[in-house]
């Protein structure tokens, strides 16, 4: 299976080489890098023995490329996305699917029309810890599911050197709280209602956010924050309580290659550490994508419905912190 990136970034870079480590033992060749850079394009393409290209014409006309990883900014999603399936191919894209409803619904609609698989990088469906939160909350062992809480504490992640274009890449509640949203909507189901409150930071847009999100027999409590101070650790949480138990889960990233992380599962016997397994998560939804393509692996894991839906929480938590009112999802 021959595959080009488009995007030479930081998330462009990581699917590069994830890609690459699989190569023969998954059939996977990886036709091209494509970047507006050429300093990027060509440097990720030397690390990945590949041929690099600035015009995305290149691999969206070359009948020989089986599929795109698309890693470019949001915004530019739909473009590429629908290009690439009009073209025959099929797509992996980076989370968020978009910006907008409407520009989720032209890349779904797309992959339909053209009976292509069209994939959204979820990367918390294989993060082992959230894997095993969610086997556990789903196995039934420890009753249903009935409270989501989950946290995703960082510092900024732009400066006045570097600063964010929101409109190009999403606000944090978009960008950031997607990933919490989605795994909320993974183990309790549809959502049906969005109540929201936040702070603004100097960025003018919402940096920190608590929001609580309504099922049918189930409630999720998510707060995301980018306004932790200097020396904080980049922290995710996890906590899913059950009617019999409840599993508990915390990453922090301290500085070092391995973060700290703790998993413990409560039950009327007591705590219970649970030992995960670690492994890359970037890596394993790569890894699933060609599996799927090869029709080895199942492509409803990562279904582009599944990424609108937590995006229509995040679009709807936004419309209840600037309206200071609980907003109704339809069905």
């Amino acid at each position: 299976m021959r595959l080009a990136i488009l995007g030479a970034g930081e998330m462009g870079a990581t699917h590069a080489g994830a890609y690459a480590r699989l190569g023969k033992k998954e059939h996977v060749e990886i036709a091209a890098i494509v970047s507006r850079s050429a300093t990027k394009a060509r440097a990720l393409a030397e690390r990945v023995n590949a041929p690099w290209f600035t015009d995305p014409q290149k691999i969206l006309r070359d009948d020989s490329i089986d599929a795109i990883d698309v890693t470019v900014p949001s915004d530019l999603h739909r473009k590429f996305v629908v290009a690439a399936l009009g073209r025959g191919k099929h797509v992996f894209c980076e989370t968020p699917i978009a910006l907008t409803l409407p520009d989720a619904d032209a890349m779904i609609d797309a992959a339909r029309a053209n009976r292509r698989i069209f994939m959204v990088a979820q990367l918390m469906r294989f993060v082992a810890d959230y894997q095993r939160a969610h086997d556990e909350a789903t196995s039934g062992k420890l009753g249903k599911p009935r409270v989501v809480v989950a946290r995703r504490l960082s510092r900024p992640y732009w400066s006045p050197k570097r600063p964010r274009p929101f409109r190009v890449y999403g606000e944090p509640i978009v960008e950031f709280s997607i990933h919490d949203l989605g795994v909320a909507n993974w183990i309790l189901g549809r959502p049906q209602s969005v109540v929201a409150q936040g702070l603004s930071g100097s960025s003018g847009v919402t940096e920190h956010a608590l929001v609580a999100v309504g099922y049918r027999g189930g409630t999720a409590f998510i707060e995301g924050s980018t306004m932790m101070p200097p020396g904080f650790p980049f922290t995710t949480a996890l906590r899913v309580q059950c009617e019999a138990g409840v599993f508990d889960h915390v990453t922090q990233f301290t500085g070092g290659r391995i973060p700290k992380t703790q998993s413990v599962r409560y039950t009327e016997r007591g705590p219970e550490n649970v030992p995960v397994r670690g492994h890359d998560p970037y890596a394993e939804e790569c890894r699933h994508f060609v599996r799927t393509l090869l029709k080895k692996a199942d492509p409803k894991l990562l279904s582009p419905e599944a990424d609108r839906d937590a995006l229509r929480i995040a679009l709807a938590a936004r419309e209840s912190i600037r309206k200071g009112r609980e907003v109704q999802l339809s069905a």
